[in-house]
């Protein structure tokens, strides 16, 4: 599964991640936004984290993670 985020850039370019990817905390400079109190997809551990993310060119998005497997759960707004 694929989806685009939006840049909140005039520029529109979006930012693509693919859940089940391996999380890049730092590729992505991601800052902890909030828990999820649902289980993982992959590991089905009890509880994701979300975070928002930026790439190197400033186009930001937020993504579900798993603090257990680190891979990407969801795509959030």
């Amino acid at each position: 599964m694929q989806r685009s985020l939006s840049s909140l850039q005039h520029d529109l370019v979006p930012i693509t991640i693919n859940v089940g990817e391996d999380f890049k905390s730092i590729v992505w400079k991601a800052q902890y936004d909030m828990d999820f109190n649902t289980e993982c997809l992959f590991c089905f551990s009890e509880r994701i984290t979300g975070y928002r993310v930026e790439d190197e060119a400033g186009h930001t998005g937020k993504v579900a993670v798993c603090p257990h497997c680190e891979k990407v759960n969801a795509i959030y707004a």
